[in-house]
């Protein structure tokens, strides 16, 4: 495909499709692993207290809310120990298949054979691909005391499983839950094949039951220097 015939046909999926927004709002009392900073929204200028215009400070930690991780969040040397600035730019946007895990429990984790199962049905994955898995698990999302269990028992990706899709070459992956790595994970292997591959890892999503098996989907974080990972505004087009 020419690079003319391709930037057409990406701009008519975005005029012609439905834009289907997969991220949580940012609020105070969102969900957040223990260690990680608090969200909070503090009011620094308003009208209301004679000032020209109104403006809140943005508190939050780079793993907040929807967000991607970069390869040094858990790499610590070598060719994928790098920030989240340097991520390529064409590795954040593109096809997205959505395979849907919903039957997988709290603290259970998804074998290769169901993404194999998936393909069957669907197609195969190629290189460059985004794959989301939907577990369901965003029904948790909550402030405050309401969310507290979506911080336990989460599902995730098997090892090999990840091994499977760091072999087929996709760019990043994707989970509705805390971690893409089941919560009583010890070792984080999954973070560390998937990201030690340069496999991008989108975590918190929501509203994935919306999808298509295959979707567009962007996924832009902020340019942070030295950056371990950055919120987003994960959009997927649907035709």
């Amino acid at each position: 495909m020419s690079d003319d015939t391709a930037l057409s046909s990406a701009l008519g999926a975005l005029a012609d499709g439905e834009l289907v927004d997969l991220t949580h709002t940012l609020e105070e009392g969102v969900p957040t692993v223990p260690t990680h900073a608090r969200y909070g929204h503090t009011r620094y200028e308003s009208y209301e207290e004679g000032d020209v215009a109104c403006h809140y400070r943005l508190t939050l930690g780079e793993h907040t809310g929807t967000h991607v991780d970069a390869p040094l969040h858990f790499i610590a040397e070598g060719d994928a120990h790098y920030d989240i600035s340097s991520v390529p730019l064409d590795r954040l946007v593109g096809r997205a298949a959505t395979i849907d895990v919903t039957g997988v429990g709290p603290n259970e984790t998804v074998p290769a054979d169901r993404i194999r199962e998936w393909e069957a049905d669907h197609g195969e994955l190629t290189e460059g691909d985004r794959v989301l898995f939907r577990f369901g698990w965003d029904r948790h999302w909550d402030t405050g005391a309401d969310g507290t269990y979506y911080m336990e028992e989460w599902p995730g990706l098997s090892e090999e499983a990840a091994a499977y899709l760091t072999d087929a070459d996709v760019a990043m992956v994707g989970c509705d839950t805390a971690a893409i790595d089941v919560s009583d994970a010890e070792a984080f292997p999954v973070h560390y094949e998937l990201l030690g591959n340069e496999v991008y890892i989108v975590e918190n999503l929501t509203n994935l039951g919306s999808l298509p098996p295959f979707s567009l989907l962007a996924t832009f974080p902020l340019k942070i220097e030295d950056g371990s990972g950055s919120p987003i505004r994960a959009v997927a087009i649907v035709e």
